[in-house]
């Protein structure tokens, strides 16, 4: 269960904006039961959100209550059982990350008796990059320990 921040090599032909956050994490699951924890409405409830009205199809809405004050909004992009889950996101009433204004990229693949699971945040303004690098690392721990079974307290306001 380590969430480990990299920073992807950029190339001539990749190159990686300077907004872009991208996050690891490994959990002790198959791709299918991690899966679950990111489309499913009580399941993502267990590890993000209190609150969530989604319709995990491409062009669905998202729409979660991540802690109480701060409310995610954007549209699925993609949704790829086992492996991807690609939604568009932002803050309600965000001037500096409005609604949809961003991408987030869930990428699961399976390595052992172990999902990888890749996180990646584009487009994110250079100064909401950090507070969401620590979002992210919060509710990624949250996930790979809700995936196990634990029982954990609504999540605390950033």
């Amino acid at each position: 269960m380590s969430t480990t921040p990299t920073t992807p090599t950029p190339t001539a032909a990749t190159p990686t904006p300077p907004g872009d956050l991208v996050l690891t994490e490994r959990i002790r699951a198959t791709p299918d039961q991690v899966f679950d924890f990111l489309v499913e409405p009580e399941k993502l409830l267990r590890s993000m959100g209190t609150e969530a009205k989604i319709d995990p199809t491409p062009g669905g809405d998202f729409w979660l209550n991540v802690n109480g004050e701060n409310i995610a909004v954007g549209k699925y992009v993609a949704v790829e059982r086992p492996h991807r889950v690609v939604l568009t996101w932002g803050w309600q009433d965000s001037p500096h990350v409005p609604p949809g204004s961003t991408e987030v990229t869930f990428t699961l693949t399976a390595d052992g008796d172990e999902t990888v699971v890749e996180l990646v945040h584009a487009g994110l303004p250079l100064g909401p990059a950090a507070e969401h690098k620590d979002g992210w690392t919060y509710f990624l721990d949250r996930l790979s320990r809700a995936v196990a079974g634990a029982q954990l307290p609504a999540p605390r306001p950033h």
